[in-house]
């Protein structure tokens, strides 16, 4: 199974596409979500987008009081209740309160109260007595004014005076119980329609008296629905019970201020269900649209917080100032009068996305405004006054005051999601973490601004919750992939060069791994390798652990000096160090480095020496061969071990020139490419040799020292040297054996100037080609 796994993995792997593959597996689960979510999931969701809603309805402009529109709300507060008597009144007094709102300029009027149940008559007051043992004249004057203090009869008569009255009725989901009688609907609707429609469907009503039902002008529901966490956002325009329709208590006061007959529900129609996406008011020219959602509810378009302390937006006014004559003059002067309560005890306090503690009939005032700013706004020229001209005069008054989630939205927002994931998966994997996080930060606002500015433009209400979803997602999981690549990129980097390569070259590729990689390569690199002279006669003088000690103390010190010249180990080999310079971290001065290197790697073998003499340890001497030229260089091996390493014929030639060093009596040999670039140093041309295996010849130079410490009689000697090799190459024999036994006798110790005596003698006896060099071929590595 593991065998099988691994192609996959490795498919996975390579280069950015796992990463990849995880932003768009984030993308089809936001889009899973968004289609198709897991009902707890579903409410999580839901819970945000009402936070993100309610932020941005706090946080943006809110829409502007008409002063056209006066909306006066009569509050039965606890003033009234102290003053009038507790609430439920007897309904002279609320008939009472309803003539002077008439007689004081109100147009219609709306009660965001109930009256389920009939007053107490006299004669229910008088119950406990016994009228017959009373006088008949007290009976026949009981009958003749009990008509005339009828309480319901006087609110009836009230509410057919002067101003147009609206009732509530209260509607539940839970109940079935049903009290009084509902008005009949004036929805134009068909009954089959009814059971088709996507609306909210109660299942019990409280409604008011017949006697009173028959005088109101009309009826509206008091429903207002809060959403799942108790916050009422929207109102339901429209709600079904059974199929009939009733509106709610503010559209039903526009319709009666218009005088209008009838509403009508717009719908997209389907197999099996009918979607409303609208409401008409009213018919012909003058009619209009308000959008709602499926369920025909709307968004409470809240011009503020409640204005029951200040009066910014709604005028409250004290029911008891009103049956006392106590407000301010013409605050009712052509009016619509909501009468609801503030009274914490009436049970009638809600909670919006603006206030905690916001009176329910606030909510009626706003949506009444809104209605009213929706409604078309007739425009007549001077003079004329004809029915026709009003009505072709008509004119939309501005964008939707209603904000509403448009049926396409959701599609929209699909595609958006889509194109959106899609682009930041493809995008994302090659950012670095700043910079993702800022693009993504950065994409997060815009989407906040864009989601806001279509809101106070347009007026539309657009889920961002799910575009912030993937945004999220995908930065994350790229975020996360980085951070454990990166983490698994400098365990591996550091796993393997620890122990190769300086720990500022560890501490620079940790810095920005993306630029290290472990794929072979061919680069111009230099390579160094040295050798201890004759370790296996050392190895035969000492013990084991004398062996292992020597060792140890041999390769720290050299592997510190090659460190130290920002070289790479590349391995240890018996008595072989062999490193490079130039990988993994570029080296445009690698020749300079390793030459250094070697330099001082050779000061310090001297030094050792002492140390060495002191334990009893044979003397070691070391060659060291330096090379440059293009090499192959990566992480190579099996899958069982592998190393960070060179090859090439560069790297080959580096390892005979360490070998020819004993040849020549000299401890460091360098090549041609590796001399032709080297600047500060001594140098003295050795040899033109042919290598075994090679058929060009390779000039080789030994660095004696830096420049600046050669004295003026080496450099004598070097350019001496130098004039000898020369008469050599031009078969000069006498010249350059004269100088060769010059040199040779200053330095009897030097094998370099016998090697050139000795081939000198050979060449004097040997017919030589016209082309000859002067180079020589070794035949051994």
């Amino acid at each position: 199974m593991h065998s099988r796994l691994k192609p996959l993995l490795r498919f996975l792997t390579q280069g950015k596409r796992l990463p990849i593959y995880l932003g768009i597996l984030m993308t089809i689960l936001v889009i899973w979500i968004q289609l198709a979510p897991l009902t707890a999931l579903a409410v999580i969701i839901q819970r945000i987008e009402y936070l993100v809603y309610d932020q941005r309805l706090s946080v943006m402009p809110k829409p502007e009081r008409n002063p056209e529109h006066n909306i006066v709300i009569v509050d039965l507060d606890e003033r009234s209740l102290q003053a009038e008597g507790q609430f439920p009144w007897n309904r002279i007094k609320v008939g009472q309160l309803v003539e002077k709102l008439a007689e004081k300029g109100a147009l219609v009027i709306g009660f965001d109260v109930t009256f389920p149940e009939p007053d107490r008559s006299v004669r229910d007051l008088l119950e406990p007595v016994d009228l017959s043992q009373l006088d008949e004249g007290f009976t026949r004057t009981l009958e003749e004014i009990e008509p005339l203090i009828d309480a319901d009869q006087y609110f009836a008569n009230a509410m057919q005076g002067l101003a147009d009255v609206v009732l509530a009725i209260n509607f539940n989901r839970q109940e079935t119980v049903s009290y009084n009688e509902l008005p009949p609907s004036i929805f134009a609707i068909d009954p089959a329609l009814a059971e088709r429609l996507t609306l909210e469907d109660m299942s019990g009503y409280s409604g008011n008296i017949p006697v009173l039902q028959n005088a109101a002008r009309g009826s509206g529901n008091m429903n207002q629905l809060p959403d799942a966490d108790g916050v009422v956002r929207r109102v339901p325009l429209v709600l079904r019970f059974g199929n009939e329709l009733h509106p709610t208590l503010s559209l039903e006061m526009m319709r009666v201020y218009n005088f209008a007959e009838q509403y009508e529900l717009v719908t997209n129609d389907f197999e099996n269900e009918s979607v409303v996406r609208a409401i008409r008011i009213g018919q012909g020219a003058g009619a209009f649209e308000i959008p709602t959602d499926q369920r025909a509810s709307v968004l409470v378009p809240y011009l503020g917080r409640s204005s029951l302390r200040n009066n910014e937006h709604f005028t409250y006014v004290s029911a008891t100032d009103v049956l006392n004559d106590n407000e301010a003059a013409g605050v009712f002067e052509n009016s619509l009068v909501l009468i609801g309560t503030s009274a914490p005890g009436l049970q009638d306090i809600r909670t919006t996305p603006l206030d905690r503690v916001y009176p329910g009939v606030e909510v009626h005032a706003n949506m009444l405004h809104a209605l009213m700013d929706a409604q078309p706004v007739a425009e007549v020229a001077s003079g004329s006054a004809s029915t026709s001209s009003v009505m072709s005069d008509f004119e939309a008054g501005g964008r939707a005051t209603f904000p509403y989630k448009p049926d396409w939205a959701p599609g929209a927002q699909l595609v958006i999601i889509t194109f959106l994931g899609l682009g930041m998966s493809l995008i994302f994997p090659f950012l670095g973490a700043t910079s993702m996080a800022g693009a993504s930060i950065v994409m997060m606002v815009a989407v906040v601004w864009a989601n806001f500015q279509l809101w106070a433009i347009f007026g539309l209400d657009f889920s961002v919750v799910f575009l912030l979803l993937v945004i999220f997602l995908v930065a994350a999981v790229n975020l996360v992939y980085g951070f454990l690549a990166e983490s698994q990129t400098r365990k591996v980097i550091k796993g393997m060069f620890d122990q190769y390569v300086p720990p500022a070259h560890i501490d620079s590729m940790l810095e920005d791994p993306d630029n290290y990689s472990f794929e072979g390569e061919s680069k111009e690199l230099t390579v160094l390798f040295s050798d201890i002279r004759s370790f296996t006669t050392i190895s035969e003088a000492l013990s084991a652990a004398e062996l292992k000690s020597l060792l140890n103390d041999f390769f720290t010190p050299i592997t510190g000096i090659i460190f130290k010249h920002s070289g790479t180990i590349d391995k240890y080999v018996g008595d072989m160090v062999m490193a490079f310079w130039g990988a993994p971290l570029d080296d445009p001065q690698h020749r300079q480095h390793a030459v250094a290197a070697a330099l001082e790697m050779l000061e310090k073998v001297d030094e050792l020496k002492a140390e060495f003499n002191e334990r009893g340890y044979p003397e070691v001497n070391i060659g060291v061969g330096i090379n440059t030229g293009f090499m192959n260089v990566g992480d190579m091996g099996s899958t069982y071990r592998r190393s960070y390493t060179v090859l090439g014929d560069a790297v080959n030639l580096g390892s005979r020139l360490e070998g020819l060093t004993k040849f020549y009596g000299i401890r460091l040999l360098v090549g041609q490419e590796t001399a032709a670039e080297l600047d500060g140093f001594l140098l003295r041309h050795i040899d033109k040799v042919k290598v075994k295996g090679k058929h060009e010849a390779v000039d080789c130079f030994e660095p004696i020292c830096y420049l600046s410490s050669a004295g003026e009689q080496l450099k004598a000697r070097v350019a001496r040297y130098h004039e000898a090799q020369q008469c050599y190459y031009r078969q000069q024999w006498d010249e350059a054996q004269a100088m060769l036994e010059e040199l040779a006798a200053d330095e009897p110790e030097a094998l370099l100037y016998k090697v050139y005596l000795e081939r000198i003698e050979t060449l004097r006896q040997t017919p030589l080609p016209e082309d000859w060099d002067g180079a020589f071929t070794h035949t051994s590595k």
